[in-house]
């Protein structure tokens, strides 16, 4: 295939112009910004934060506590009917919602007055 020197001809000679162009220009310095110093955050008592998690955590795991005692109600109803699954599943469910309520209020507790307590004071050393 022969290329027609119309088109690839110039399309050649304008980057050969381009390169010396290149080739002559002086280098052109790296301006590098000026690094400002790091500076930390100044560590602020979030006490506030901390109750009001808390209290959605707590919240949480209140009204889990509060159907656990529901399920349990449903469960001695069916045990009074004469119906033993249902009483078994019902104390089941209320059961784990008894752990799982319990569990959260603990481990909301522990994260937020413990947990990221700790870290405070490592932040501040």
């Amino acid at each position: 295939m022969k290329r027609d020197e119309a088109t690839y001809g110039g399309i050649s000679r304008k980057f050969e112009e381009w390169e010396e162009i290149q080739a002559n220009r002086p280098p052109t310095p790296r301006v590098v910004p000026p690094q400002r110093p790091y500076t930390p955050e100044p560590v602020t008592d979030g006490d506030m934060g901390k109750t009001l998690f808390s209290a959605i955590g707590i919240g949480i795991g209140a009204v889990l506590l509060l159907l656990s005692v529901l399920a349990f109600a449903n469960a001695a109803k069916w045990a009074g009917f004469d119906r033993d699954g249902a009483a078994v599943g019902y104390f089941m469910v209320g059961f784990f919602l008894l752990v799982s309520g319990a569990g959260g209020i603990a481990a909301t507790w522990n994260h937020n007055f413990r947990v990221l307590s700790g870290a405070d004071r490592r932040q501040s050393h």
